[in-house]
């Protein structure tokens, strides 16, 4: 037996492929739309894929099933649940199963059970190696229904479902894997940092029977105390979740062999574009960004937290350009941002900012200050308001008071409540969110705001005072 695992760090999207041998069969679960990594494996140990399966209709990113059938020539079967009524399957699928429907590859069975809660369509595939045990499987593909130390979040369809979900999640966790083995080995389509869970595990694989003595998901408690535990302190999902959820039901479009947004755009063509509403997207570092920057652009520094603050804060409805430090990277962002469905990218700056400037356009600037100069001014009690931009979990540990505290991500909805005429101090953990939420307030006329470098870390480093959830000062020395 072939295994191919394959993890894409930021989103945290884990895929897998497997072959038989034997046969020269495989089958890929879960694929990314970047199906090379898959197409390429296959060559390289002489297997021909045979069968894709979506473990259920992904929130976080776009599904890869359809790109890879087509540049398979169509010749593998896409297999999609055929439970949750009409709203639930996705149209693209070749089968619809359901348990115990199974997938024959020589001595590989790959057998389906239903598992709702993350969603109502939700499968489990449990893979047998029946050369060994026809009755016992090796291991089990889990998508979002089980994580290593968590399950798959029941509320990413609103206030009205989540109660319905949670309640199926419980059945399912302890009703549904009834029968499988403790030995199993548990294979999730997400490690840690996806926000599809809440507290998922650093490793990316275990044992059911691990799980079923160490996670939190697993001990037993009357099914309304297990949901409130499974549902506090839950972390808000980024608003293209729905999105994500609606193209994969309908099937993405078929990018092809040729990527998108690798054009290189002259100064004078950006600029054409920029007053037809193209959105420029500048991943270059904070620190470059602050020091120059086209004016309206938006500031995601690149990295593998990209496509998710991209999903965050970005239009879908506009085409985006893309400014760089290096026209390395381009082909990389290029696929960060694929992963969440932004397809319509136009290219990039040849030449970088510094083509911009060289062609005579102007350039905005953007204020940093130091955490003891925002201290200085906090004392003097200059009209300041300082913008919180971190988590809520980040926030209750420990905040600047007086602080106005919004979610990064939900800056566009909330930016109402920041007074236009005073000046705004951005902070976060380190700068990188509060770079991307100061630039967006830039884009939004906010005419004076500025990004606290090294953001609360270098306050806290500072031994500057901190207040808590419960309001009360406290310092670093001194915490209680």
């Amino acid at each position: 037996m072939k295994f191919y695992e394959r993890f894409v760090p930021g989103l945290a999207i884990v895929s897998y492929l497997i072959g038989d041998e034997k046969t020269g069969e495989a089958v890929v679960i879960d694929p990314t739309r970047d199906v090379d990594v898959f197409i390429d494996y296959a060559r390289e140990h002489d297997l021909h894929i045979r069968h894709i399966i979506e473990t259920h209709i992904h929130a976080d990113f776009v599904c890869g099933s359809r790109e890879l059938k087509s540049r398979l020539d169509d010749q593998p079967l896409i297999y999609c649940s055929s439970y949750g009524g009409a709203d639930w399957n996705q149209s693209f699928a070749d089968r619809q199963v359901k348990e115990p429907d199974s997938i024959q590859m020589g001595d590989l069975k790959l057998e389906f059970r239903h598992v709702p809660g993350h969603t109502p369509e939700h499968l489990a595939v449990l893979l047998f190696d029946q050369s060994r045990s026809e009755t016992s499987p090796w291991c089990m593909f889990t998508g979002d229904f089980l994580f290593v130390g968590d399950v798959g979040r029941p509320d990413l369809l609103g206030e009205e479902e989540k109660q319905k979900l949670a309640r199926q999640l419980y059945d399912s966790v302890f009703n549904q894997l009834e029968g499988v083995p403790d030995y199993t080995e548990i294979y999730p389509a997400h490690g840690a940092g996806s926000l599809c869970g809440k507290a998922i595990g650093s490793r990316r694989s275990s044992t059911l029977g691990y799980e079923r003595h160490f996670s939190e998901a697993f001990k037993q408690a009357p099914v309304e105390e297990w949901i409130d535990q499974l549902l506090e302190d839950m972390p808000l999902s980024p608003p293209y979740f729905k999105r994500m959820k609606q193209v994969n039901k309908e099937g993405p479009t078929i990018i092809g062999p040729e990527l998108p947004g690798l054009d290189r755009w002259q100064a004078d063509q950006v600029h054409q574009r920029v007053c037809e509403d193209c959105l420029i997207l500048d991943v270059r570092s904070k620190e470059a960004f602050a020091a120059a920057h086209i004016p309206e652009s938006i500031n995601i520094p690149f990295g593998s937290n990209l496509p998710v603050w991209a999903g965050w804060v970005l239009p879908y409805d506009r085409p985006i350009l893309l400014i760089v430090d290096d026209e390395v990277q381009v082909k990389e962002v290029v696929w960060h941002l694929l992963r969440v469905g932004f397809d319509d990218l136009q290219g990039y700056l040849e030449g970088g900012i510094n083509s911009w400037e060289t062609a005579g356009y102007p350039l905005g600037k953007l204020k940093t200050m130091s955490v003891h100069q925002l201290q200085e001014k906090l004392s003097q009690q200059d009209q300041l308001t300082v913008l919180d931009v971190r988590t809520d979990q980040e926030w209750n540990q420990g905040h600047i008071e007086g602080a106005l505290h919004i979610h990064g991500g939900t800056l566009q909805e909330r930016v109402g409540e920041l007074e236009s005429d005073k000046p705004v101090a951005v902070i976060c953990g380190s700068g990188y969110r509060a770079s991307i939420a100061s630039s967006f307030l830039k884009r939004e006329g906010m005419k004076d705001d500025t990004n606290i470098i090294g953001g609360m870390s270098a306050w806290q480093a500072a031994e500057l005072p901190v207040t808590k959830k419960n309001e009360l000062k406290l310092s670093v020395k001194n915490t209680w």
